[in-house]
């Protein structure tokens, strides 16, 4: 069975759309589209990739992609449907589907168009879709080259539990953030700069945390940000619930105590009674 991998084919014939491909079992009909700006003759050998086209059919395309029923990979979130989950760009003119069962059951934990997943594939009812792939899938493709301590690495979010998040990299290394090192809230295909705390046997733990000067300028930004998109007043203040603050700011009470009490000081914002407003 050809469907959903890169395989060798012979080009039979020239049609009036494509040609016609064939292995030893099957022919598969490759588009002009599909041809990846190659011209071909009967009696050429290509690699091409078996997908199910937009009406059900099995066809052939060589513009191969990143992830098959062989080889893990990432896919770019082309589109989000609630009722359905994600569509995946894999590199192939048929996004595939990354269903709402493989995703967290909070849409706020879903990607986002543009985020990468890392995913292998499968057949299901003669269709290719996507699966979120997991910590033993990631080990059997990691390579030998180690990270070093402090070092800091680009990473996707691929599993997010009430103890941290999971991340993986583009080389497939495994990185855990505990929550202790983490601020905010995170999406699946989310992706971070993580710095690598400590290197266990086959993954790694790391940090989400930035130097504390500059993590009460960040929050000050945030909260100027907020301030100019409510017309320069907000009825938030530092007495105001812990959960009310964390929902609005992504940030703790005591950061946000510490954020404003910076403005203050800069004379950026004044504090009224109830609310705080721009200067």
């Amino acid at each position: 069975m050809s469907l959903g991998h890169i395989s060798k084919f012979k080009v039979e014939r020239e049609t009036q759309l494509g040609y016609m491909l064939v292995d030893e079992n099957k022919e598969y009909f490759l588009h002009r589209n599909e041809c990846n700006f190659k011209v071909l003759n009967s009696g050429d050998t290509v690699s091409a990739f078996i997908y199910v086209d937009k009406k059900g059919r099995e066809a052939a395309t060589l513009h191969l992609p990143s992830i098959t029923l062989d080889n893990i990979g990432f896919g770019v979130v082309k589109t989000v449907k609630n009722e359905m989950g994600a569509f995946i760009d894999i590199g192939i003119s048929k996004d595939i589907l990354l269903s709402k069962d493989e995703l967290p059951p909070s849409f706020r934990m879903w990607p986002k168009e543009g985020d990468e997943v890392s995913c292998l594939m499968k057949v299901r009812a003669d269709k290719l879709i996507l699966k979120l792939a997991s910590k033993n899938d990631f080990l059997k493709h990691v390579n030998d080259i180690r990270y070093a301590i402090d070092e800091h690495v680009d990473a996707f979010v691929y599993r997010i539990t009430d103890e941290g998040i999971n991340l993986v990299t583009k080389d497939f290394k495994v990185i855990f953030v505990y929550k202790a090192h983490l601020r905010g809230t995170f999406r699946i295909g989310e992706k971070v700069n993580v710095r690598i705390i400590f290197a266990n046997e086959n993954d790694y733990s790391g940090s989400l945390l930035v130097e504390k000067k500059e993590q009460i300028q960040n929050d000050k930004e945030v909260i100027l940000e907020y301030l100019k998109s409510h017309n320069g007043v907000m009825m938030i203040t530092e007495d105001a619930p812990a959960e009310l603050i964390s929902h609005n700011f992504h940030m703790s009470k005591s950061s946000f105590k510490h954020a404003i009490g910076g403005l203050l000081k800069e004379k950026l914002i004044e504090k009224l009674e109830d609310k705080i407003v721009l200067l």
